[in-house]
């Protein structure tokens, strides 16, 4: 009998021999037919598959870079947009692919290995669940009743939606350690300052968005809850390199993120501010920040760029072409469409309150809470809450608990961050959204599993 050693080190070189063959054979027999993105695309596949297999949990540091620099690619499948209204395709992202081939090269590892990880318990995954079998019901209902028009459409978008789910369980499944999680914090963080000089690169012409991006209010949304990271971080860890770094990326983030033009952002921010007054020791330095950005905006608006300027003011200026009003006052166009939604997300429950219309099943919603009211009625959107009550819950008591301060700071940073991300929702559809959805989701899998990774300490709230 060989050594066990030789034995893996002899089936990791097969498998990268497998890998690589395979490449070559795709690349060979497919080239002549398909474009070279394509290629690209099948490469990047089976080179992640290959780094999954051979370096396990190093193979999530590629979701987290993919995550914000990651192009759209299409499927080719007409099945309608993702907004439920007519014919289209299905938009894909090359991070899509990377993650299914992270989740297939685990899988191989763990059964090589002999592995068998569960996923860590906590509060937050039963309503996980309920949430996830609510929404295929209601799909599944609105498929019955005609509104779900495009079923093939309907089952990529439950699909897209739960695979921000599966990142956060595969965290639970097989993140172990402390460093790991230390790692891959700061590994959001890099690319939270990459994709900060990549916006830099946007000002002065038009909106800044996200890199292969075209929407800023996702952009705006990702800032603020990295924002909310680094100020957790930076309130609590004292070591002068760490508090340094971290107050950089905040002060860097602040001109891509007021060039987003993303008034649901700007008001996420003020959200955010707000968490930080009720849970930091910092209330005094918190406190002195808000005030200031009141006062800034009350007095200075004058001196903002153009830009911004025009945005914020004209929220309340009426439009020919759509407006609607809340009593006496008149919105623009844009807060006029949020508006709308709600009041048709209302109107329509009337009709199916308990399941509501199906995913796709209603028109385009641009706002989180009216989209989950529509397509999954009144037990989806109780269904809905209850995860993010949940994970506040336990996210609090992770950072009460925690005995790492960079950690303890990264647990209160994503509590706050939760809080402005529920307040972005309000315009936007924040926790649908690639750019916002895997990195919240990744971060909800790294702090609920510190606990597991370090001895208890006393309650302590910073």
């Amino acid at each position: 009998m060989f050594d066990t050693a030789i034995e893996r080190k002899a089936l990791t070189r097969l498998t990268l021999a497998l890998v690589a063959v395979s490449c070559a054979g795709i690349l060979g027999i497919c080239g002549p037919a398909i474009k070279l993105p394509v290629l690209a695309v099948i490469a990047v596949f089976f080179l992640t598959l290959g780094v999954s297999f051979i370096r396990g949990t190093e193979g999530l540091y590629l979701v987290i870079f993919a995550m914000l620099f990651s192009p759209e690619i299409s499927s080719g499948a007409a099945t309608g947009r993702a907004s439920g209204e007519g014919g289209g395709e299905v938009a894909l992202r090359l991070e899509d692919l990377i993650m299914v081939a992270v989740v297939i090269g685990w899988m191989l590892r763990s059964a090589y290995m002999g592995r068998r990880f569960g996923i860590m318990q906590n509060s937050v995954n039963p309503a996980i669940w309920a949430y996830m079998g609510i929404s295929i019901v209601a799909t599944l209902l609105g498929v019955l009743a005609g509104s779900v028009r495009h079923p093939l459409a309907a089952f990529f978008n439950n699909l897209k939606y739960f695979e921000y789910f599966l990142l956060y369980f595969m965290i639970l499944a097989h993140v172990r350690d402390k460093t790991t999680i230390v790692h891959m914090i700061w590994a959001l963080l890099i690319v939270f300052g990459l994709a900060m000089v990549y916006g830099y690169t946007q000002l002065g012409g038009g909106r800044v968005c996200a890199p292969f991006d075209k929407e800023p209010n996702t952009f705006g949304g990702y800032i603020i809850l990295l924002m909310c990271l680094a100020g957790g971080i930076a309130l609590t860890d004292k070591r002068t390199r760490i508090r340094v770094i971290m107050v950089f990326l905040l002060v860097f983030s602040v001109l891509p993120l007021l060039f987003t033009l993303s008034r649901v952002s700007y008001l996420a921010i003020i959200v955010a501010l707000l968490a930080f007054l009720a849970v930091s020791h910092h209330r005094v330095l918190i406190g002195a920040v808000a005030v200031g950005l009141v006062s800034v905006i009350l007095l200075g608006l004058p001196l903002f760029p153009e830009p911004v300027r025009n945005r914020v003011t004209n929220t309340f200026r009426q439009e020919a072409e759509f407006h609607e009003k809340i009593g006496p006052v008149d919105f623009d166009a844009s807060t006029s469409a949020r508006i709308y939604s709600y009041r048709q997300a209302l109107r329509r429950c009337v009709n199916r309150p308990f399941f509501g219309y199906g995913v796709t099943g209603t028109g385009f919603m641009d706002a989180q809470y009216p989209r989950v009211l529509a397509e999954t009625g009144f037990i989806g959107l109780a269904a809905f809450l209850l995860i993010f009550w949940r994970l506040l819950v336990q996210v609090r008591r992770v950072f009460h608990g925690a005995g790492d301060p960079f950690l303890r700071g990264a647990a209160m940073g994503f509590f706050c961050g939760i809080i402005a991300m529920l307040g972005h929702g309000i315009g936007a559809n924040s926790f649908i959204i690639i750019r916002i959805a895997e990195p919240f989701w990744l971060l909800a899998g790294l702090i609920l599993l510190i606990p597991n990774v370090e001895e208890p300490v006393p309650a302590t709230t910073d």
